[in-house]
């Protein structure tokens, strides 16, 4: 472990003076169960405040960066800097899923299900940096893994489709869309939300994200793709 340690604080291009914090982003809830150790931490509370930092800074990145955006340009072009799937590809650049300490049975998990365990590990991974560096430099670090998606980053590349979807059934049908929360999965700081989308009785489609609004957006997006397929 410590040899993966050493290997992974190179890849970050940083030494941990606390190397407990960093173990702990690295302890997954299953490995301590596994263990059964009282005194073992698994990187939970971590992800919880890396999840905060995470969107503090790529805040106020964005609102330098983008002088000119209005809120709502703002907040789409954080949810698609800072969702699961940019998570993911950081965290398998770092290959971040070799130093994870995993139970059994995730060890055994299919490819995608260690893609979502190596995101959340890499938000635990964060504020284990903001702990042991401070906000700037963890800033400053977040804005050089996003280099490759912040370039040419414009509000064209992220699609509204709750928008989409409005006009589109307004100009073909003179109705409009609601939504529906179905259901609402996992920890308070990081939820599965599931909605649907319907007009009238009939349901469209159905969709989960991490927020209301990214699963409405995708519900939108899946609901327009079978209307105008239909």
């Amino acid at each position: 472990m410590i040899e993966n340690l050493q290997e992974l604080e190179e890849k970050l291009g940083l030494t941990f003076k606390d190397k407990s914090l960093l173990r702990t982003a690295l302890t997954h809830s299953s490995y301590r169960l596994r263990k059964k150790d009282p005194n073992l931490v698994d990187n939970e509370r971590l992800e919880f405040l890396g999840d905060a930092v995470l969107n503090l800074c790529v805040s106020q990145l964005l609102y330098a960066k983008f002088p000119e955006d209005k809120e709502g340009d703002l907040t789409r072009k954080r949810a698609y800097l800072v969702c699961k799937e940019r998570l993911s590809r950081i965290a398998e650049k770092l290959n971040l899923s070799n130093y994870l300490l995993l139970g059994d049975r995730e060890r055994k998990l299919d490819e995608r299900s260690l893609k979502n365990i190596s995101a959340r590990a890499l938000e635990a991974l964060i504020g284990a940096i903001f702990l042991e560096l401070g906000f700037e430099k963890t800033c400053k670090l977040l804005e050089d893994w996003l280099k490759p998606y912040l370039r040419g980053l414009s509000i064209k590349r992220i699609i509204d489709y709750k928008t989409k979807l409005q006009e589109y059934l307004q100009k073909e049908r003179g109705i409009t869309p609601t939504y529906k929360v179905l259901s609402i999965i996992g920890p308070s700081h990081k939820p599965w939300i599931e909605v649907a989308v319907r007009v009238g009785d009939e349901v469209l489609a159905k969709a989960k994200g991490r927020s209301k609004k990214e699963a409405e957006n995708k519900a939108a997006y899946l609901a327009l793709k079978k209307l105008k397929q239909g």
